[in-house]
């Protein structure tokens, strides 16, 4: 996702003096982003390329303070995303550019339905454990709610066929897209081994949908338009 977001920054005409990379990208954006850019880092946890620790919903930043704003592979996670958009939106100068890319809806769709007929068949009940997909209908809603001009977003569908289960939830625990509501229900044992026993009887293909959103920051005095008509399609 990183990767691809830099990809559409080269077309993008914009001068960039100050970025403001909340999750991943600053490796992938480095090659595309003018030598002299200064690049500051947030995140939730502490590290060596973090300069801002904080999360995304109360970023500590200045408004009007960068000229590119880049979110990529947290956004679906965030508990107020509607509000965490507005403060990325107000951190650009006028004219600046957000960037922003997360998985949305329709991923991992086998793994929901395997772990939800597993769970049905050890307990008779099927406990949530994926936190809210967004769609890419309402993803583009938001950044006009958030006060973006010009918004846009777009989905990809990527499919991966895994080797084992294991295999897959490697992936999953190592991209941080494991699951993000506050209460979380330990899998039983019994529906493990059941899930187990129903990967080696089927192939792992499973799809990862990523969300690519693009929004401007409003000029001083841009008229903006006053939104879709309700229940106009």
């Amino acid at each position: 996702m990183a990767e691809e977001l830099a990809d559409r920054l080269i077309f993008m005409k914009l001068d960039i003096r100050r970025v403001l990379v909340i999750g991943h990208g600053r490796m992938a954006l480095g090659a595309t982003l003018p030598s002299g850019a200064e690049i500051v880092c947030c995140d939730l946890v502490d590290g060596s390329d973090v300069d801002v620790v904080a999360d995304e919903d109360r970023l500590p930043v200045d408004a009007g303070s960068f000229d590119l704003v880049v979110a990529c592979g947290m956004l679906d996670t965030i508990h107020d995303l509607p509000g965490a958009l507005i403060l990325m939106r107000r951190a650009l100068r006028p004219g600046g550019l957000f960037l922003g890319a997360m998985l949305g809806g329709g991923s991992l769709g086998g793994f929901r339905q395997m772990l939800q007929t597993a769970e049905m068949e050890t307990s008779g009940r099927a406990v949530a454990r994926f936190h809210p997909q967004i769609d890419v209908r309402s993803a583009g809603d938001l950044l006009f709610r958030a006060g973006f001009s010009m918004p846009v977003a777009d989905q990809d569908n990527i499919c991966v066929n895994y080797s084992s289960l294991d295999r897959l939830l490697e992936d999953l625990r190592a991209t941080g897209s494991g699951n993000a509501l506050p209460h979380i229900t330990p899998l039983p044992r019994s529906v493990y081994q059941l899930l187990l026993a129903k990967a080696d009887k089927t192939e792992l293909l499973e799809s990862f949908a990523p969300i690519y959103m693009t929004g401007w920051s409003p000029e001083v005095d841009e008229k903006r338009p006053a939104g879709p008509v309700k229940g106009f399609l």
